[in-house]
């Protein structure tokens, strides 16, 4: 008998064939998932043209992310106080409300979009800091700065800034103290704040962590203002609005970007950032124009120059300022006052 002549021819295992179909399934079934994993990533990075066409899209739709802090009054400070039935608002500042006086100035179409009495308070080229931490007889300006113009209302006293008003040249700082003569701060319901960027322009320390109420810091003139003015006439609200986006002119009249040049105290957005911390720290509502009015995108619709603005910018800040008194203020009751 050859060899294996009786033996049955063993049959491959059903298993082993049933694998192999299972594995080329497999198989194909991970190729078409990545063709079509390919496919649809090939039509998505061929995207659907853009239009180029933005002159009808209405950006106002687009949010922006502000500073913006409105604090409601505490009605504790209003108690025995008589609403006369007149929103009577004083500015304080420089050049964004001294610039223009007429129908078309800053305080001017405040009054009118609010219905409200206003009165301009602002002196040219004033700071929101002082040059010296204690009065200098030699450096006469130092009166125009908001801690000294404030003192001037709680002392009722003018004869001093009016005589050093009517020794300038520029007749406005005469005509401002003029009208401070006629303020009755028993009546102001709001006061508003506002400096351009002088101060920053003037290379003034942003702050002094030593000192918080340094008057010759620009966040310490006007904490310690502010903190005066809420002793002194707690019924009154104080909203800080801030500079809008500007540029620095160097000495060689060159101009930089305010937001990302820093002379030595910060650039103008740190500026703005420790102002902001002030009217947090002090209670009181800051608004936010260097990104929510006029900032790097617009400011040559709203500005004549690197920090001054033209009429379209004033009706710009006098719009974002009466929105706020006239749709935005309230009270609130606490068990006390600040």
């Amino acid at each position: 008998m050859k060899p294996n002549e009786n033996m049955e021819e063993t049959p491959a295992p059903k298993k082993a064939g049933s694998q192999l179909i299972l594995h080329l399934i497999l198989v194909a079934a991970i190729l078409l998932i990545a063709a079509v994993a390919t496919y649809r990533l090939y039509k998505w990075n061929q995207g659907t043209p853009l239009d180029t066409n933005t002159e009808d899209i209405d950006t106002s739709q687009f949010d922006i992310e502000t500073l913006d802090m409105i604090i409601p009054m505490d009605a504790a400070r209003l108690e025995g106080r008589e609403d006369d039935g007149i929103t009577t608002i004083l500015c304080l500042g420089n050049n964004p409300f001294s610039d223009d006086r007429g129908s078309t100035g800053l305080a001017a179409q405040i009054a009118s979009k609010t219905n409200s009495t206003v009165y301009d308070c602002g002196f040219p080229d004033s700071s929101a800091a002082c040059k010296y931490p204690i009065y200098n007889p030699e450096y006469t300006k130092d009166h125009f700065n908001l801690f000294y113009v404030v003192e001037c209302f709680r002392n009722n006293e003018f004869t001093a800034i009016s005589s050093i008003a009517n020794d300038e040249v520029d007749p406005r700082y005469a005509e401002t103290v003029e009208v401070m003569k006629t303020v009755d701060m028993d009546k102001v319901d709001i006061i508003i704040i506002m400096y351009d960027s002088t101060d920053y322009n003037m290379g003034t320390p942003s702050d002094n962590p030593d000192n918080p109420n340094d008057v010759t810091a620009f966040t310490g003139g006007l904490r310690t203002t502010i903190e005066n003015i809420k002793s002194t006439w707690p019924y009154i609200r104080i909203f800080v609005m801030s500079p809008t986006y500007a540029r620095y002119m160097d000495e060689n009249g060159d101009l930089h970007n305010g937001t990302t040049t820093d002379m030595g105290n910060g650039t103008l957005n740190h500026y703005l950032v420790k102002e902001s911390d002030v009217a947090m720290d002090c209670g009181v509502s800051f608004i936010d124009n260097y990104f929510g009015t006029i900032n790097e995108d617009n400011y040559q619709e709203y500005m004549t120059d690197h920090l001054h603005y033209n009429n379209a910018g004033r009706e710009k800040l006098a719009e974002r300022i009466a929105d706020i008194i006239n749709n935005r203020m309230g009270t609130v009751t606490s068990t006390s006052a600040e």
